[in-house]
């Protein structure tokens, strides 16, 4: 069925949309896709606008790949955490969604009230939830004029055969394997549906990787690795939006006698359309909730990137008052919780610190050789395999107050694919030496030996949140210049 629909697909190019669309028995369903949201509710008035365009033209679905929450306070630190962008989507129109990693994010009661209060349906097929059950499906059928659309769903086991994120996020939740589970359901689809969409949250490399498979689905909704892409892979249709409603793909289904007769595929921008003046007013009742998220705390004055937020982030652990009068002497914050992309020249909102750590990471503080340093390091620099790959692996993932150099082998691992790190260069720190650190939960949990932890660390109640808030405190109203600088560097 694919290749009929791509070369059906090829065949618009020759002849007008509207010879099909006067066909007596005609009849056009529009798919709409997002991905990766990230609270992102400023943009919803927008997709409003596309999907009632669309609306006027003939039948919508409308979709998700996962990851609707965590990016902004206004949604994730509201008093039902997750549910602005319920209320939002509820609104707008959607249909089916899966489950991204950051879902799992704020516990399984936050997840279970989102699941609730949602007026469309969520299917993920390699999630198993232990104890009570939510209303989690492995895929939905849609049936319009005649043609069945199946929608399956799945999230990314890519971190140890679970999604990233804390351990602690999944204590209630066991996972099959993404691409496998994917694959077999795929085939179930294609015996029971006209038209076979995955609503995948694997990323881009796990998605073409399923194509290769021969897999049954004509369409791969991505998400996860925030690539913009709209083409055929292996006689597979993938789309990914990159994140934040940035882009949205429309698939244009024309069906007779139902029948898919053809697809078209399009991506377009979203800041191409206007507000929807119902959906902006929502939005900005539910800016208005929390008052003290509004409140000015500093100024910037000069533009922030990602890498000057991250240094930002790591002298706010750095410059912290811990109890004891203790003073770090090393500072690590993992790049992936650096969750803003900049921060503009001028003054800076409560919210805007806040967005940077949706998790509210705790911090941990203790002693640690150069050597142990290192070790996690090039743990995290040689992670993953060409079977399962880690999206975070191979480059400086972890930035720190001190610089280091990763020291890369000029051979291609077996293992990776790629050149792993083979050694870490600290220069301003002696070997043997214990050396005082701190360093987000994140990093502690997750990617150093656990007997290490229990030793040598100690987690604090004190979060990032707290020490971001008093270091922008201390600038204030004189201002910040912000160090854009990046000291971890890679050498062959």
């Amino acid at each position: 069925m694919r290749k009929l629909l791509f070369i059906s697909a090829l065949l618009l190019f020759l002849v007008p949309c509207d010879t099909f669309a006067r066909g007596p028995q005609g009849h056009h369903l529009y798919i709409i896709s997002t991905n990766d949201m990230h609270s992102n509710i400023d943009d919803m008035p927008r997709l409003a606008t596309l999907v009632k365009e669309y609306e006027a033209k003939g039948e919508v679905l409308l979709v998700d790949a996962g990851d609707r929450i965590i990016g902004n306070a206004y949604v994730d630190d509201d008093s039902c955490p997750g549910m602005p962008m319920i209320e939002l989507m509820n609104e707008v129109g959607y249909d089916v969604v899966t489950l991204g990693n950051h879902e799992f994010d704020k516990g399984p009661e936050v997840l279970r009230s989102m699941i609730d209060g949602s007026e469309f349906a969520w299917v993920c097929a390699n999630v198993n939830v232990l104890g009570d059950k939510m209303a989690i499906k492995p895929y939905k059928i849609i049936r319009y004029k005649g043609a069945k659309i199946g929608f399956a769903g799945v999230v990314t086991t890519d971190m140890g055969g679970r999604p990233a994120g804390n351990k602690s996020s999944y204590a209630t939740f066991a996972f099959t394997p993404d691409r496998e589970t994917a694959y077999r359901i795929g085939e179930r689809l294609d015996n029971r549906s006209d038209f076979a969409v995955l609503l995948s949250h694997m990323g881009l490399e796990s998605d073409q990787r399923l194509a290769a498979m021969d897999t049954e689905y004509d369409w791969i909704v991505g998400g996860h690795s925030h690539d913009v892409v709209n083409g055929e892979y292996d006689d597979t249709h993938i789309s990914q939006n990159r994140k934040e409603i940035r882009y949205v793909t429309i698939a244009d289904l024309y069906i007779e006698r139902g029948d898919v007769e053809y697809v078209a595929y399009e991506q377009v921008k979203i800041e191409d359309y206007a507000k929807d003046a119902h959906v902006e007013a929502m939005v900005e009742e539910i800016k208005a909730r929390d008052p003290e998220l509004n409140t000015v705390e500093m100024r910037m004055l000069q533009p922030a990137t990602q890498d000057g937020i991250a240094n930002f982030t790591n002298e706010a652990l750095a410059t912290y008052p811990y109890t004891d009068g203790f003073l770090p002497d090393v500072c690590f914050y993992h790049f992936g919780g650096v969750r803003l992309s900049h921060i503009d020249a001028g003054e800076v909102k409560r919210v805007t610190i806040l967005n940077n750590d949706p998790f509210v990471s705790t911090i941990y503080i203790g002693e640690m050789t150069a050597e142990q340093m290192r070790r996690f390091i090039i743990d995290k620099y040689n992670s993953g395999t060409v079977e399962q790959p880690d999206k975070e692996s191979h480059y400086n993932y972890f930035r720190s107050t001190v610089p280091y150099e990763i020291v890369v082998d000029e051979h291609i691992s077996t293992k990776t694919g790629k050149r792993d790190a083979v050694d870490v260069v600290f220069p301003t720190l002696e070997e043997g030496r214990m050396y005082r650190v701190a360093m987000c939960n994140y990093i502690a949990e997750n990617y150093i030996d656990e007997q290490l932890v229990e030793t040598q660390l100690d987690a604090l109640e004190t979060t990032v949140r707290m020490a971001m808030l008093r270091l922008a405190r201390e600038y204030g109203m004189e201002g910040y210049t912000p160090d854009n600088g990046v000291y971890q560097t890679e050498r062959k």
